[in-house]
């Protein structure tokens, strides 16, 4: 009977994780559609030269960007055939880490059992990447286990055990924090259990939401995770934006008093005290403070502030937290004078910016959401044109220009440019592609032989290894390449 029940739980899991990596291969990037490979194989079959100009030229209908958006890589193997154990989690520093076999490189492997399989589906299935999101990179499964090797810092610090006493710094890291859970509602996600312990300071200044498990997997809240809970959840329970929106004004709140407006450790009188929310607003912080956490500590959810209005509220500009204009002039030229990528290029390009460091990302992130005039999680031609006339210039070829750039970032010819397909532009490529950067991608990519293959790029982004084939054969004459045929093509991309 136990062995019948264990088969039935590994069948389970095995079909969750069949059916994710399965809406992998089918999807783009989201909300996207891009012409199916069936397409680009009829043309390359009839005519050689036309499909190459596809693969070359992102204007041409035969052009197919595939998974252009997936970053984790789902391996049915365990993970020391990439990675050798580095050091168990300890008191100092609460992470196991490991560390790459050609690369060097430490991350964290977090290790997750069967009864998971919903959580490491979800995973595969929204592929989440944001500067302040935890990155991870892949998924080892072995004996009904999954580890999750995601990246590390010298330096984490859970934000719970930060003091802050100036309201600059404060409103540098809240911010911060309403992109990323702005990020998540965008893709149509609440988390529900958001406290300071979710997120952790990854180095001096940037911050992460690390708690990815419970975006996922819903549970009853314990007693300290309810000191976040709105009044309303008490009546419902459900999970919404307006009750993550509530959960970051107890952040706030928290950030700027050093204490919680719920003081109970009872969950009865606990639930009272949400339920009257009657918040004290001590006067150590300033008018503008006060004025915001009583716009997101609303006790009626329809009344409350929305997230995508409060980063536009007084107190950010007061503190200061704004882009300096010369950087949004500087990405915009950038976007004018970037070459033009072919597809390889842009699959080995976005594969050596997910490696990149975090500090940079956040930096483009801060230029795209100040594009993104309407926070939509996206920009238009005409918002483009808006930006470019005030930091660049307003004159009888400014429509042109910003058409032509619309038509190179454009990558899916959607008619609008998102994140993923704005950093391919907005990066310095000279910095993105020195030498220890293209050295360490290639490390990271190659088989044993030492090659780039048509299959390791099939399976970093879940593709048919046919895909790549194609591509490589008609650009490089090969179905592979080696790490000088891979910086060359990268020095191509200056």
């Amino acid at each position: 009977m136990g062995q019948c029940s264990s088969q039935k739980i590994k069948q389970s899991m095995r079909a969750k994780i069949q059916e994710a990596k399965q809406k992998q291969s089918q999807t783009t990037t989201p909300n996207r559609q891009t012409t199916q490979l069936n397409g680009v194989r009829s043309q390359s079959r009839h005519n050689t030269h036309s499909a190459f100009q596809s693969h070359n030229d992102l204007s041409q209908p035969a052009y197919s960007l595939k998974n252009i958006n997936f970053f984790l890589v789902y391996r049915n193997t365990n993970f020391s055939s990439f990675y050798s154990l580095l050091k168990q989690e300890d008191k100092d520093f609460p992470f196991t880490t490991i560390q790459h076999n050609n690369t060097g490189i430490v991350r964290i492997i977090k290790s997750y059992k069967s009864s998971d399989s919903k959580y490491i589906a979800s995973l595969l299935k929204y592929q989440l990447h944001h500067p302040n999101l935890i990155q991870q990179f892949e998924i080892y499964e072995e004996q009904q286990k999954y580890h999750v090797a995601e990246e590390n810092n010298e330096k984490i610090v859970v934000l719970n055990s930060k003091i802050y006493n100036d309201e600059k710094e404060i409103a540098f890291i809240f911010n911060q924090i309403v992109e990323v859970i702005e990020y998540l509602h965008h893709q149509k996600l609440t988390h529900g259990h958001l406290t300071l312990e979710c997120f952790a300071l990854f180095g001096d200044k940037y911050l992460k939401l690390y708690d990815l498990y419970h975006l996922f997997m819903k549970k009853k809240p314990t007693l300290e995770e309810s000191h976040y809970l709105p009044p309303e959840y008490f009546e419902n329970q459900e999970y919404s934006e307006e009750r993550d929106i509530w959960s970051l004004g107890i952040i706030l709140y928290n950030l700027l008093y050093h204490k919680s407006p719920f003081q109970s450790n009872i969950a009865s009188l606990l639930k009272l005290d949400v339920q009257a929310s009657n918040i004290s607003y001590e006067n150590k912080i300033s008018d503008e403070a006060k004025s915001l956490l009583q716009q997101i500590l609303e006790k009626n959810p329809k009344s409350r502030i929305t997230i995508s209005d409060i980063t536009k509220h007084i107190w950010f500009k007061k503190q200061q937290i704004v882009l300096p204009e010369e950087q949004v002039r500087e990405t915009l030229l950038r976007l004018r004078e970037s070459k033009k990528l072919n597809i390889l290029q842009v699959y080995l390009l976005k594969f050596i910016i997910n490696n990149y460091p975090p500090d940079k990302l956040r930096e483009i992130y801060s230029v795209f959401r100040s594009l993104d005039l309407d926070n939509d999680g996206y920009f238009s031609i005409s918002e483009l044109i808006t930006s470019y006339t005030e930091y660049v210039e307003d004159s009888n070829n400014t429509k042109i220009i910003c058409m032509n750039i619309f038509q190179k970032v454009d990558m899916d010819k959607d008619k609008k440019i998102t994140f993923q397909e704005f950093i391919l532009y907005a990066f310095d490529r000279k910095e993105l592609i020195e030498e220890e950067r293209i050295d360490i991608s290639f490390k990271l990519l190659k088989n044993k032989k030492n090659f780039i293959t048509a299959e390791t790029l099939a399976t970093q982004y879940t593709l048919e290894k046919e895909f790549f084939t194609e591509i490589m054969i008609e650009l490089l004459k090969k179905d592979y390449m080696t790490f000088q045929n891979f910086k060359d093509l990268m020095n191509k991309t200056v």
